[in-house]
């Protein structure tokens, strides 16, 4: 008797065990990792207005400084890019029970932001005999940026949605951007019209630092493929561009043009596809 009484305890703390293990395995079995990602993606740009300068010396009789600064206005234009990623293991947040996770990865991801400046320029100071603000100008270009960035992101994995996962990221990184077509138009005192001061090389790039924050949605629409989209907000810092002087028989001749483009800040909305290897 004392021998079954031992067998059938043995058999309830066994049977006791092996539930555990099973109740342990079907939450392991809950966590998911993507693994290796790729993704590519388009969508509108929208850039806020910014600071700028221009400088540079006119021969007359004498050697006249030109210095004009003024705010480009905000434009449009579009974006387009790709990324490669790593998702790991989600993390449990709370109780494993609760439904709730963290998915964190890390994404190499570059893109071509295309869009234009144009901007109003006034002299802030005297210059020679030209009284405050009357030195003005019209400058205009198209603006091509090539970025590329190292990101964090971290998508959350809810109760309510097994395929849906809002997240939230952020990168650092580096921006290219060439200045093309670039013209510079004086408006005062005298008006030149047909005169593009940037006439002899009118093309410029220049390197910056590059950030950005993004925050949107993923949905799993096949086992490998997810659709997504994201606001982002993109900061690239203060840049120098070097235009060319102006030539021309009709104009006195000039310095090479020196512009300063303060930080500029773009706004983008975006819609992509990836797909989980």
């Amino acid at each position: 008797m004392n021998s079954l009484s031992q067998q059938k305890k043995l058999t309830i703390y066994s049977c006791f065990v092996i539930g555990l293990l099973c109740n342990g395995l079907s939450h392991a079995t809950e966590q998911t990792q993507r693994g290796l990602y790729l993704g590519i993606f388009g969508g509108g740009v929208a850039s806020e207005k910014n600071d700028m300068t221009q400088s540079g010396v006119a021969y007359h009789e004498t050697a006249d400084d030109v210095s004009v600064q003024g705010s480009s206005q905000s434009t449009t234009g579009a974006i387009a890019g790709s990324h490669i990623g790593y998702e790991w293991l989600d993390i449990p947040l709370g109780r494993s029970s609760s439904g709730w996770s963290l998915k964190p990865a890390v994404e190499i991801e570059g893109y071509y932001l295309g869009t234009s400046q144009k901007a109003s320029l006034s002299n802030p100071i005297a210059e020679s005999s030209i009284p405050i603000g009357e030195h003005t100008f019209s400058d205009s270009s198209n603006l091509n940026m090539g970025v590329l960035l190292a990101n964090s992101v971290f998508s959350i994995k809810t109760p309510w949605a097994k395929k849906i996962f809002p997240y939230v990221g952020g990168g650092i990184g580096g921006a290219i951007t060439s200045m093309s077509n670039a013209n510079s138009t004086q408006n005062g005192p005298t008006a030149e019209p047909g005169i593009n001061h940037f006439n002899s090389n009118p093309n410029a790039s220049s390197s910056s630092f590059a950030a950005q924050g993004k925050l949107g949605f993923r949905a799993e629409v096949l086992e490998h493929l997810s659709l997504f989209a994201e606001y982002r907000y993109l900061y690239v810092a203060a840049a120098n561009y070097t235009f060319g002087s102006t030539v021309y028989s009709s104009h006195v001749p000039t310095t090479n043009w020196n512009t300063h483009y303060d930080a500029m800040n773009f706004h983008t909305g975006v819609l992509g596809i990836e797909y989980g290897f």
